[in-house]
């Protein structure tokens, strides 16, 4: 099946920024929104998830930014051990199926 590029027309929207963006998303008033991303990109909510698919969408690419600027704070991660903790219920599972007849 071959790629279909879609032509839109020149929005005459004013863009706003990917920060200004998201607050008027998580506010609920990102209707006919357009986000400049930066270099002559832009983003619009026109996929099937509307406004919900635009916020998630610009979450992640802040969170993309923010990683290849070094920007992101990954010390969280940077303390996890080898070991794998599960609940209590969860081990009591994993043992009586390790446990054999």
């Amino acid at each position: 099946m071959a790629n279909v590029m879609r032509a839109d027309t020149v929005s005459h929207t004013k863009p706003v920024s990917l920060d200004d963006a998201i607050a008027l998303l998580e506010a609920g008033k990102g209707e006919g929104l357009v986000v400049d991303l930066g270099n002559g990109r832009t983003a619009m909510a026109d996929g099937h998830r509307g406004d919900e698919g635009l916020l998630q969408r610009l979450r992640g690419h802040r969170m993309m930014l923010s990683l290849a600027s070094g920007g992101a704070d990954l010390s969280r991660f940077a303390a996890m051990s080898d070991t794998v903790i599960v609940a209590p219920l969860v081990q009591e599972i994993l043992d009586a199926a390790a446990q054999k007849d």
